[in-house]
């Protein structure tokens, strides 16, 4: 009884650490995205039009009002450069007011609050973490000098070979904050206001897509279905891009590692059950003088297995109930408490998170497993005893 709640408390504390590695995960990586985007299905722009049809389809005052914020977003790359240091190609993520409603974004800045003047001429850029080391910024929150970055994108029509240097659009900026989410992150992006990344890229009415944000109560799933169903009904050539499925491998190798593991966990418990199976068959011989005598006084074969089948099955559900409650017990208090520390970490303790599937499928095989050997066992040696 004692291994099989070891081993199930192993597997929901296991299973927990590998949901809660999918929710840190999945926090990092989508604190630049909303819960939905619209992105074009072929090419790499948006009309501003698509802008307004989703407000009018899908926004607050429509039929279907699932959409809270409609946040038009400009990425493309550019060259970046500071004081005559080597120049490098960054992503620029440019954006309006409205996608700070849809992200949290604004909480991953350094200085602690959102530069609420970044969107006035000059335009004022926030440098993602490893960007600023890159180019070897060190003041950038100076309130009395800030750094001049010059930016250069390609004019789109003008071949480098012939135009040289007047094939680049050139836009000045400073640098006015720093934002950090993950080395990842931090080492491609700066953000920058829309009106800014318009005049570097020349996009006067087209976007690289539409980030939306949810209206309170709507689930992504059922949101992320309705937009398709309406895209197909208007043969409109976009496409719909949850949060999830822009960071797809990520989540999925989480997973697979996830239910990986499971299977490794269920054939130790496999080889637990054998102990169960080990202590009912040294009962049976024991007790082999009494089942005679209880088969004598007309206690038929299969009364006799389901005696010390049921007892197979309370052993294993009694040590798979203990082992549940003890694994579930382990996982609030790490949630609450945070007894694993991770030092120089962006979170203080190792993430956790209790799934009630995962709890009911590892209780079910705990059961089944030892319910399904316990009987299998127990009828061989019956029938050979009596």
């Amino acid at each position: 009884m004692f291994v099989i709640a070891a081993v199930t408390t192993a597997m929901i504390a296991i299973l927990s650490a590998f949901n809660g590695i999918e929710a840190v995960v999945t926090e990092l990586f989508g604190t630049l995205d909303a819960p939905l985007a619209v992105v074009p299905a072929s090419g790499s722009e948006l009309p501003a039009a698509a802008g307004e049809w989703i407000e009018a389809t899908f926004g607050i005052d429509s039929d279907q009002p699932i959409v809270s914020a409609v946040a038009p977003v400009i990425e493309e790359e550019a060259v970046v450069s500071w004081a005559g240091n080597q120049p490098q190609v960054c992503a620029i993520l440019a954006f309006d007011s409205t996608l700070l409603s849809a992200t949290p974004i604004a909480s991953s800045v350094r200085s602690g609050k959102w530069n609420s003047t970044w969107s006035q001429s000059p335009a004022c850029l926030v440098l993602g973490l490893g960007v600023k080391n890159i180019l070897g910024l060190n003041s950038v929150n100076n309130e009395d000098e800030k750094p001049s970055l010059l930016l250069r994108a390609p004019i789109p029509g003008k071949k480098l070979t012939r135009y040289k240097e007047k094939a680049f659009q050139s836009q000045r900026a400073f640098a006015c904050d720093v934002f950090s989410v993950n080395a990842e992150i931090d080492r491609k992006y700066i953000l920058a206001p829309i009106s800014f990344a318009r005049e570097l890229f020349s996009k006067d009415s087209t976007v690289s897509r539409y980030e939306l944000g949810l209206a309170p109560g709507t689930s992504e799933t059922v949101a992320a279905e309705a937009i398709r169903r309406k895209l197909l009904a208007d043969d409109l050539d976009w496409a719909v891009r949850t949060r999830s499925e822009k960071n797809k491998l990520i989540t999925q190798t989480n997973r697979a590692e996830k239910w990986a593991t499971f299977v490794i966990l269920s054939f130790i418990l496999v080889v637990a059950a054998f102990n169960v199976m080990a202590s009912l068959t040294m009962m049976l011989l024991d007790k082999r003088q009494d089942m005679e005598v209880l088969n004598a006084m007309g206690l038929s074969g299969w009364r006799l297995e389901q005696v010390f089948a049921l007892q197979g099955v309370m052993i294993n559900t009694i040590g798979g109930g203990i082992g549940t409650i003890t694994g579930i017990l382990l996982v609030l208090g790490q949630q609450h408490y945070g007894w694993v520390k991770l030092h120089g970490s962006v979170i203080p303790s190792y993430p956790v998170a209790l799934e009630t599937m995962d709890v009911l499928g590892t209780l079910t095989i705990v059961v089944i497993i030892g319910g399904i050997g316990s009987g299998w066992m127990v009828r061989n040696l019956v029938h050979r005893f009596v």
